[in-house]
């Protein structure tokens, strides 16, 4: 009987990749729900919904009159590697 081999991988669970690829990444670089939570002023709970859903909310997508999560994410985000319009696309079919 052979030992399996044990897959070493490249990215943890609990870190973000080098480049953020989903919302829950950039939550994740920018500190996590609750540092995100008192930056953009809305409940904890509001930054998990938008990390489940895989994206900030519909009213970010508003040229006039919308929100700016997406830009003020991206001000967070410590490795600062995703623009405010990719945050902003993040799971979404555009």
């Amino acid at each position: 009987m052979s030992t399996p081999t044990k897959v070493s991988c490249s990215h943890k669970p609990d870190q973000v990749p080098l480049r953020p690829t989903t919302l829950r990444d950039v939550i994740k670089d920018c500190g996590g729900a609750s540092v995100v939570a008192e930056a953009l002023g809305v409940a904890v709970t509001t930054v998990y919904d938008w990390s489940r859903r895989g994206r900030v909310p519909d009213s970010d997508l508003k040229a006039s009159g919308g929100t700016t999560y997406s830009d003020q994410l991206a001000d967070l985000q410590s490795t600062g590697s995703l623009s405010a319009s990719v945050i902003r696309r993040l799971g979404r079919r555009i």
